[in-house]
């Protein structure tokens, strides 16, 4: 330590700073000692010079009022902060150690008035997953930097199978040092499991959606002090990355400046494992509904569905308010709700991720001006926003949904379901496997939909009715497109006739040999009402096809494939 210090004194005295200055930067290098970043607010003109700040700028809230940008930084940047020579007020972090009581124990956090170790959190965990068998699954989405365990919990009623039921995701505690959020999370956890055969709200979500809490996503910055104790947790990964700006954005993969980091590649197995429908980010350092898009400003760039993330936000604030005393929820906006880029605009967040890449819906959460928050106020930030916690993940139930299958194999398939004059930006969604459902949040009004998949005939269902709270079910069988693979070559050496068909048998004449030759037809809603498979066929050989009197009148497809390509022959039963 004492020769850090000292090639710090040694930097300090080559260049020229006031006393004030020189008093910041001690202020800054103690926080380093203790939390590995430092915390500091900077004067601006306007918030349009944020975008104009360094990458390495962890920004966590911009004040119109005092025109003061309140940001991060790792120590591993700090010259190139004193490099841009502008001047900064070191913002304390000091609290009553008393205030972050730790919980030894499981039975400690009954009251949920206290900061669980890293031990007792992973116990609560496992704990979970063993006293609730029958509704939950524990799962590790990865290993953090220094080998703990990052985990999810899988609440809904039929663990062990796939449903059709929306995934819902929150996750807690991306900057390691928002610590109100893991605590939470895990009350939430609690919550859910123990009401699910008394609480019909609880009962309902957990019927009907397959809920994903992940309430500890940087247990090395949480815990970057040893794991008894949240007192010097920061921000950051171990490796100085910033977790809330490493992910890829709209306009560039690695916006940071960096490599990927560890934990969020993980984080991106997972979200490419699952058809999140709708999530959130929780974190602290301010009171607010942070909805899309963090990129860009509305003014630049508003969500299609923008109608839809005020709805579901103010939702959530107004919930909010009515639960909660004083000003709470109001230092953002006095509505608690903004589009992100309006507030400050930052670039890799998870909530654009999501949104942008994986067809999610995700907003970010900020439950607590302080981030580091006294135990004693844990209570009520909890019942401040618990309902409102339970009334957004319900909102992954409505809207337009359904089951989207092949018409012909009735086979669930993946296709895309979008909006017409409508989706911008990656705003469609798609079915997924196994079960080949899709889940379209919209605000209410009328939609044509188009489904698509390659391959397939795509549909447009016209003039879909939504209201707000309430879903509408569209099931959609898609049509094999079996005209659009005919070889024309390969299909000029075969011959299907008499065509029309009369008396209920034609004949496939075959002007070459062919091995492994497969024969299909299909009516005209690509259902097969016939199939042969046929090892080997001599030149001039004819295979028979007799039509049952069950095969109505009208035009079928006949799809055969052979190692020497694909023919597709129309012809007409009369």
């Amino acid at each position: 330590m004492r020769s850090f210090f000292f090639s710090f004194f040694i930097f300090i005295t080559t260049i020229s700073f006031a006393q004030k200055d020189k008093t910041e930067l001690i202020k800054a290098q103690l926080q380093i000692e203790k939390f590995s970043d430092v915390f500091f607010k900077i004067p601006i003109k306007d918030k349009f010079e944020i975008q104009n700040l360094p990458k390495y700028f962890s920004i966590v809230n911009y004040q119109i009022d005092s025109g003061s940008v309140y940001s991060y930084v790792h120590k591993s940047k700090f010259n190139d902060l004193l490099k841009l020579q502008i001047p900064f007020e070191v913002i304390s972090r000091e609290i009553n150690t008393k205030a972050l009581t730790m919980a030894d124990t499981v039975a400690e956090m009954a009251n949920w008035d206290r900061y669980p170790t890293y031990e007792v959190y992973i116990h609560m965990m496992y704990d979970f997953a063993v006293n609730y068998p029958d509704i939950s699954r524990l799962e590790t989405i990865g290993y953090s930097q220094n080998g703990k365990e990052i985990l999810v919990l899988k609440i809904t009623d039929n663990p062990d199978e796939d449903e059709n039921e929306p995934e819902f995701l929150y996750t807690g505690q991306m900057h390691g040092n928002e610590i109100p959020s893991f605590v939470l999370l895990l009350r939430l956890t609690d919550y859910l499991l123990s009401n699910y055969g008394t609480n019909s709200q609880v009962a309902d979500l957990i019927n009907n959606v397959e809920i994903w809490i992940n309430p500890l996503a940087n247990p090395d910055g949480t815990y970057q002090g040893g794991n008894h104790t949240v007192s010097e947790a920061s921000r950051y990964f171990l490796n100085g990355v910033d977790p809330n700006r490493n992910f890829p954005a709209p306009n560039d993969e690695h916006p940071d400046g960096n490599s990927w980091a560890q934990e969020t590649v993980d984080m991106m197995t997972f979200a490419d494992s699952h058809n999140i429908v709708l999530s959130a980010n929780i974190h602290t350092g301010a009171e607010v509904v942070n909805y899309p898009w963090d990129t860009w400003t509305s003014s630049e760039r508003t969500h299609v569905d923008v109608d839809w993330w005020q709805f579901v936000s103010y939702e959530y604030a107004n919930t909010v308010f009515a639960n909660s005393l004083g000003d709470y929820f109001t230092d953002v906006s006095p509505d608690g709700i903004t589009e992100g880029g309006d507030w400050y605009v930052i670039f890799g967040g998870r909530q654009d991720y999501m949104t942008y890449f994986k067809q999610a819906r995700e907003f970010t959460l900020e439950l607590s001006s302080i981030s580091s928050l006294d135990v004693n106020e844990l209570p009520s930030r909890w019942d401040y926003n618990y309902n409102s916690f339970l009334l957004y993940m319900k909102q992954s139930l409505y809207g337009i949904r359904g089951i989207i299958t092949d018409s012909s194999t009735g086979n669930p398939i993946e296709a895309k379901v979008e909006v017409a004059e409508h989706d911008d930006d990656n705003s469609f969604v798609f079915s997924s496997l196994p079960i080949g459902n899709y889940h379209r949040l919209i605000y209410e009004g009328n939609y044509d939909v188009t489904y698509s998949k390659l391959g397939y005939i795509s549909q447009t269902i016209s003039n879909i009715g939504v209201s707000n709270f309430t879903t509408i079910i569209q099931d959609i069988a898609l049509v094999p497109d079996v005209l659009g693979v005919d070889d024309s070559t390969f299909s000029e050496s075969i011959l299907v006739a008499p065509n029309p068909v009369t008396d209920g048998k034609t004949f496939i004449t075959f002007n070459l040999p062919l091995s492994n030759v497969s024969i299909s037809m299909y009516d005209c809603l690509g259902r097969k009402v016939y199939e042969n498979d046929v090892k080997g066929i001599e030149e001039g050989n004819q295979i028979k096809i007799e039509l049952d009197k069950k095969i109505t009148k009208g035009v079928y497809i006949i799809h055969i494939k052979s190692h020497k390509g694909i023919a597709v022959k129309r012809i007409i039963k009369q």
